[in-house]
């Protein structure tokens, strides 16, 4: 866009992708600014009013190409995000790539079904030929803001979501160079270009709020979980769902944990399964499929963990197992899953957990202090309806389940499990309702009158009122109500059929 007379011309700034294990420059992009949001906004709100008369389940198999262009790219993309974002490339492909093409599957297939129109209300004595009908009406232009916790699958689900739903979009990546390769995945699978915007950088962001007619925005960090182990609860499986949650993606994905209370009786023989198991973890290069963790985003994280780790252990903690380690011919900040047992209630690395792979454990005395331990600190909705940092999870280990099931529903987290720890998935009709606003049409025969009309007609009032007490009434009085207003009842119903007729 040229710049006006008398004005300055914008610099462009370029955005450097370096990879957070070696240092080595990916590639660049160039930052939007505010004035290319809004102009990219303005040329998807042109082209949405045609996307949105395409009928939903044709706009459903654009959604499916779109998973198979995933598919056909699956393993240069894994390679891209584990160099991108130091996500290991097989937990790329388990935790990013495969369920976002499970995800687009699910929106084409229960899309239409959750996007179609519903009849509202039941048939009633004197409505008949009156109908009300819900319907889910696009927004206009939705902004997607992507985030770190899922740097693939959460965009590309959204993006698809908003399309889906008869939207135009503009996405601001959190990972540029994964942002690019979403873009033309969409645009591969028959996305019209000007429904589909990316821009990049933080003024983009800032700017989508005031450009789009909503923001869908995955970019807030995870509210780091926790994991509750309760009497009786198998070590095993608890052990190798501790290590999953906490260590994946360094505990950064949206189901992580950062602290595991559990009951004295169990913590000898979990911490030794636990640690067992993490100093097994293979630290290295993530670009190499054996490597299952990967490095932290910058050696201020790394400080920062080591710090919060150091404190902790100042205060009465032991550590287990990891630290800071290096990994041969690469300069990334490299930390080997650690587990801290012995942790202090009031400890701080239980308040601002580490950004890194730390699981810290709790030892309570009884099962009511573990549970009171785990309901401090976690997120549940706040009264606007907003998710608190995208809500909290927790997962409940007990050997009697229903008693696990008890007090999941006692807690305070938006998300609970017992006896497992899954993933953060919200399904298609959720979803789609980001991307969708309700609305209601209500409809009668053009010729059909109404009791609300003036000047009032007291014959069909009272033929209404006394369907009401037909219907609504007690029963014990309803055949006085037709004794008495059988009339007006019957004049009403020949009233509503000869307005059927005529129409």
């Amino acid at each position: 866009m040229p710049a006006r007379a008398g004005s300055v011309p914008r610099v462009p700034v370029t955005l450097e992708s370096r990879s957070p294990a070696s240092g080595e420059r990916l590639g660049a992009v160039q930052a939007a600014s505010a004035a290319d949001v809004r102009e990219a906004a303005v040329r998807a709100a042109v082209a949405q009013p045609l996307w949105a008369d395409v009928p939903v389940a044709a706009r459903a198999r654009y959604v499916r190409r779109a998973a198979r262009v995933v598919l056909d790219e699956l393993d240069e993309l894994a390679l891209l995000l584990a160099r991108e974002t130091g996500r290991p490339r097989t937990e790329a492909v388990l935790g990013e790539i495969l369920p976002a093409v499970a995800g687009l599957h699910a929106l084409a297939d229960d899309g239409p079904r959750a996007l179609a129109d519903r009849r509202l209300g039941r048939a009633r004595l004197l409505r008949v030929g009156r109908r009300a009908v819900g319907l889910q009406q696009p927004r206009g232009v939705i902004g997607v803001l992507g985030g770190s916790a899922s740097p693939w699958a959460d965009p590309v689900l959204e993006v698809a979501a908003a399309l889906l739903a008869g939207n135009g979009v503009v996405v601001v990546p959190a990972a540029p160079l994964a942002g690019e390769r979403l873009h033309a995945m969409f645009l591969r699978a028959g996305i019209p270009e000007d429904l589909l915007a990316l821009a990049h950088g933080e003024e983009a962001g800032t700017a989508l709020p005031g450009a789009c007619s909503r923001v869908v925005s995955v970019a807030a960090a995870p509210a780091r979980g926790a994991m509750l182990v309760l009497e009786g609860a198998d070590v095993e499986p608890v052990s190798a769902a501790a290590l999953w949650a906490a260590f994946a993606a360094g505990g950064g994905h949206p189901a992580a944990v950062s602290r595991l209370v559990c009951v004295a009786a169990e913590a000898d023989p979990l911490l030794s399964a636990l640690g067992d198991r993490a100093r097994r973890l293979r630290v290295g290069d993530p670009a190499r499929e054996e490597a299952e963790v990967g490095p932290l985003r910058s050696h201020e994280d790394l400080a920062r963990v080591e710090a919060l780790v150091a404190e902790a252990v100042g205060d009465g903690a032991e550590l287990v197992c990891g630290g800071a380690t290096a990994v041969p011919g690469l300069s990334g900040a490299f930390y080997a899953p650690a587990v801290l047992r012995r942790v202090p209630p009031d400890a701080r690395i239980l308040r601002e957990p580490a950004p890194g792979p730390v699981l810290s454990v709790v030892e309570a005395a009884t099962e009511a202090e573990a549970i009171a331990l785990v309901r401090v600190g976690t997120a549940p909705m706040d009264a606007g309806g907003e998710r608190r940092a995208r809500g909290s999870v927790v997962s409940v280990w007990a050997g009697d389940r229903p008693k696990g099931e008890r007090v999941a529903r006692r807690l305070d987290a938006e998300l609970a499990w017992v006896n497992e720890h899954g993933v953060v998935a919200p399904g298609p009709a959720l979803r789609l309702a980001r991307h969708v606003a309700p609305r209601q049409v209500a409809s009668r025969p053009a010729r059909l009158g109404g009791a609300r009309r003036l000047p009032y007609d007291p014959a069909l009032v009272r033929a209404r009122t006394a369907a009401a007490r037909l219907a609504h009434g007690r029963e014990a009085e309803r055949l006085a109500v037709l004794r008495r207003d059988a009339a007006p009842l019957a004049r009403a119903a020949v009233r509503v059929a000869w307005g059927l007729v005529r129409r």
